[in-house]
């Protein structure tokens, strides 16, 4: 049976996703997010659609595995809190579904993917669009096709 990976990155304003199967075939994408302008006002809203939409994915994909980006540190403590808050409240809905949801650093998917740790945005979006013929417009896809990568490895234990 065919495993699939899901790849996750998360804001304070989305939680962009991913998923490759075993050969790192592009499945699909998709993005979870809420219009409104204040934290507290589209957080609840944006990680319900994600809750939602999960069931139905692992429904369809029984042999789902989570890969999801560890919270990074930004100057603004008020936006690195917002983006902890919803990076821990992803995984936690991953484990009500059942899912494992491993999370890394983004330094470590970076360094397995990219071979370099401190990969720039542009690379990240270079590599993603050459891996999947230009399937990507928006950078956090990007980020989450390479953390689905990474988590396929950090599961299977081999490289493409």
């Amino acid at each position: 049976m065919v495993s699939h990976y899901l790849g996750l990155d998360c804001s304070s304003k989305a939680i962009h996703g991913v998923m490759i199967d075993d050969l790192a075939n592009l499945c699909f994408f998709d993005k979870w997010t809420s219009k409104l302008p204040d934290f507290e006002s589209r957080f609840p809203l944006f990680l319900k659609s994600f809750y939602d939409e999960l069931g139905i994915i692992k429904e369809r994909f029984p042999t789902l595995r989570v890969a999801i980006e560890a919270p990074i540190f930004i100057q603004n403590p008020k936006t690195t809190m917002q983006i902890a808050a919803v990076v821990y409240t992803a995984r936690f809905i991953c484990f009500l579904h059942g899912l494992e949801c491993v999370p890394i650093q983004n330094k470590s998917w970076k360094k397995y993917v990219l071979e370099r740790g401190n990969a720039s945005k542009a690379d990240i979006f270079a590599y993603a669009n050459i891996m999947w013929e230009n399937s990507f417009k928006e950078q956090d896809h990007a980020d989450a096709a390479c953390i689905a990568l990474w988590g396929r490895f950090n599961y299977l234990g081999e490289d493409i």
